[in-house]
């Protein structure tokens, strides 16, 4: 049977008592004194965890006269160690409730005689043997399989069943695998049963025995089985009885466990700290055995550190039983501000042990964690505990880890201990070739996602450190364009990822596929290829998008440009690989539409905008004049900067590609983003806009058809 074991550990009480019988006599010098130091602890069934044993407890102690000169009848009033004058005593332990029979009501009882010797500290265990008579019902599988549920088994004291007595209080009912406890009355020493229970097929099957000689304590296990193959339904259940006496589950211990103390402060309280010796006192009842002292993570063996010492951690061991462990400065030296736990653990050669926690708050910088900053508008709010209600300078630094420079802000008190200064980024303002106003951070300012970054305060000229790291960014969307399923290459127009592939009419096949090339993320990427697809249009250009595709007509088709897109985090750039295989001349300008004039050489462009949009931007291109055409880097063709009818556009970044590739491998790009909001987080249906295109401006139906471009590995660079 498994057990769990309980204890409880009570404080010290000095001289306090509950119901003393005997005023005690007023103590001698003080070498005439000792202590008694006390624990108790209990073993209870895991299937009675609700019952404990010490809610009923009485606990005397008697001098060598038999006078009664202590009593407890509570564990809460029990102290932990008590002085008492030298000389021999006694002492007696109750524990639990008399009961004729309970499931959960059990009696124990113990004494043992100790001497208190001037000056020193007596150890004193009892062990309280169980005055009950244990009874253990098992039922085998069998018997669930022949009687259901529809069985009992009934246990009274006597030795012969009797029904009269079935439901008396002093009889116990089992139907199910339990153990039972009976005080048997005085002259009694057999318990009887009765198994009970309605057979599927063979109706009431009753059986009836006795355990004769009972001793007390003394366990006893009825196992039930049915077994059909012995003669006539009364003998259908076979009993077996266990006469093992020994039962280790319910024992009741008294005995001391190790006490960590506060010199002079109470452990349990956190303890501000800004310099200066705190000392913690460790004693024992048997010799210690292991001491260990767990900080930040870090392990200290006290006993080791008696004969090396650590820095800032001396340790004096007065006796084979004490430990005096004395902290300062040099042992909190580097350590950030705020809360620290230190945990002690001690054990004895007496198998005691004993544990105690204290929280040390020290002044200095605390560790941001992710609720301090924001990956979006990139800041971070440093904080410093300090308890000096006058300090007059703080100042807050950051910077990137081991590298940039340290960004300074002067602290303010938030008046609750803590001060306070909030970073962000500083935005260097430009004009792009558009003549639109632009913004993109300075370097070294503002925290950014994945980053890595020291912080300090400091405090009227004293430096405090810290480190931290913030949470990865986010990814994009099948950006290793690994899926051979997406809609840019099957043409179903349904996923993150689209292209303008057709197989109606006049339109073409395969301007966009799933291919692979000398250097790729993974083992795939994207083939745009150009092509001509017939007399009545001139070009149609290999591409790839985020958003969808439609074709309103036989002769043109629509780019619905923008996906939804969850931002968390800020990007500065947008990371691709792309390989230009063929970039060739202009061969195509429909109508002029197009700033590339026939035989100079074409251009392929990669883009990307963060916009804030509450329906897609909808271009329209083929044998008609186009509609819509836009560029992120001046908004809508011909229109604002930064703003077009679905809304915001909030940053964007481009590049052309105006020479064809020439090294046969993957050439690796990081695009900066350049911000034309600063403030605004996008929170629209459409947030998101990433395009690639054989020639920048196919749309106008102006560029080469013969052209060739791969890409692959679309990530955001913080």
């Amino acid at each position: 049977m498994m057990k769990h074991l309980y204890r409880y550990l009570f404080p010290v009480l000095g001289l306090a008592v509950a119901g003393c019988s005997e005023t005690p006599q007023p103590l001698g010098a003080a070498d005439a004194t000792g202590t008694l130091t006390m624990k108790i602890s209990t073993r209870a069934e895991a299937s009675d965890e609700s019952y404990d044993p010490l809610e009923h407890l009485a606990v005397c102690i008697y001098n060598d006269k038999e006078v009664l000169i202590r009593q407890y009848t509570s564990k809460d009033d029990l102290p932990e160690r008590l002085e008492l004058l030298a000389g021999t005593y006694r002492v007696t332990v109750e524990a639990g409730e008399i009961a004729e029979a309970s499931f959960t009501q059990r009696f124990y009882k113990g004494e043992e005689p100790f001497t208190v010797t001037p000056g020193g500290n007596t150890p004193v265990e009892v062990n309280c043997a169980l005055q009950n008579t244990v009874v253990a019902a098992v039922f085998d599988k069998s018997i669930a399989e022949n009687f259901g549920s529809d069985f009992e088994v009934r246990v009274m004291s006597g030795a012969a069943y009797d029904e009269g007595r079935a439901d008396d209080p002093a009889t116990l009912r089992y139907t199910e695998d339990a153990s039972g406890y009976f005080t048997l009355p005085e002259g009694i020493d057999a318990l009887s049963w009765q198994f009970r229970g309605e057979h599927t097929s063979r109706g009431t099957v009753t059986e009836s025995g006795v355990i004769s000689e009972v001793r007390t304590p003394g366990k006893y296990t009825l196992t039930f089985r049915y077994s059909p193959d012995l003669p006539g339904f009364i003998e259908a259940v076979a009993i077996r009885v266990d006469e093992e006496t020994d039962d280790f589950d319910d024992t009741i211990i008294w005995s001391p466990d190790p006490t960590i103390e506060g010199d002079g402060f109470d452990l349990a309280e956190p303890q501000p700290y800004t310099g200066g010796e705190r000392r913690i006192l460790i004693s024992t009842v048997k010799p210690l055995s292991a001491a260990t002292l767990t900080f930040d993570g870090k392990a200290h063996d006290l006993l080791a550190a008696v004969s090396v010492p650590e820095a800032g951690l001396a340790v004096e061991k007065s006796s084979e039983t004490a430990l005096v462990v004395t902290l300062s400065d040099d042992f909190f030296a580097g350590c950030t501000g705020g809360d620290h736990p230190l945990r002690f653990e001690v054990s004895d050669t007496g198998g005691g042990q004993g544990e105690e926690e204290c929280i040390f708050t020290l002044q200095g910088i605390l560790t941001p964690t992710s609720g301090d900053y924001d990956l979006w508008r990139n800041t971070v709010t440093l904080r410093a505990r300090i308890f000096d209600a006058g300090a007059s300078a703080v100042t807050f630094g950051l910077r990137t880890k081991k590298e940039g420079e340290w960004q300074e802000l002067p602290g303010t008190n938030s008046g609750d201990g803590f001060w306070t200064a909030t970073f962000g980024p500083q935005w260097e303002e430009s004009t792009n070739e558009n003549a639109q106003t632009i913004y993109t951070p300075k370097a070294g300012t503002g925290v950014w996602a994945n980053g890595q970054y020291e912080c300090r305060a400091v405090i009227d000229g004293r430096e405090s450190l810290s480190a931290f790291s913030t949470a990865g960014g986010q990814t994009i969307p099948d950006g290793d364009m690994e899926d051979s399923s997406m809609s840019c290459f099957n043409n179903n127009h349904g996923s993150f990822w689209d292209s303008g592939n057709n197989t109606v009419l006049v339109f073409t096949t395969i301007l966009c596929e799933q291919g692979t090339f000398p250097g790729v993320s993974g083992s795939h990427c994207a083939k745009l290829t150009a092509k001509k697809p017939a007399a009545a249009v001139e070009l149609a250009a290999g591409n790839l998008f985020t958003g969808s595709f439609s074709q309103p007509s036989t002769t043109s088709g629509m780019v619905s440009f923008g996906q939804p897109y969850d931002w968390q985090a800020r990007p500065q750039k947008m990371h691709v690989l792309y390989y230009a295989e063929v970039l060739r001349t202009v061969n195509a300008n429909t109508e002029n539409r197009g700033p590339l004039e026939i035989g100079t050489m074409d251009k392929s462009r990669i883009y990307v905008a963060i916009v804030d949009w509450s329906t897609p931007h909808n271009v329209t291109s083929g044998t008609e004049a186009p509609t819509g055409v836009w560029d992120p880097a001046k908004g809508i063709y011909g229109g604002d900067n930064a703003t077009e009818a679905s809304g915001k556009i909030i940053a964007y970044g481009s590049h052309f590609i105006e020479e064809q590739s020439s090294d046969g491998s993957m050439i690796p790009l990081d695009i900066p983003l350049h911000y034309y909001d600063t403030t605004t987080k996008p929170s629209g249906n459409y947030t998101l806009v990433i395009s690639c295109a054989t020639s920048a401006y196919g749309d106008l139906m102006n560029g080469c058809t013969s052209n060739v471009l791969y890409v692959d590995d679309f990530q955001w660079v913080y």
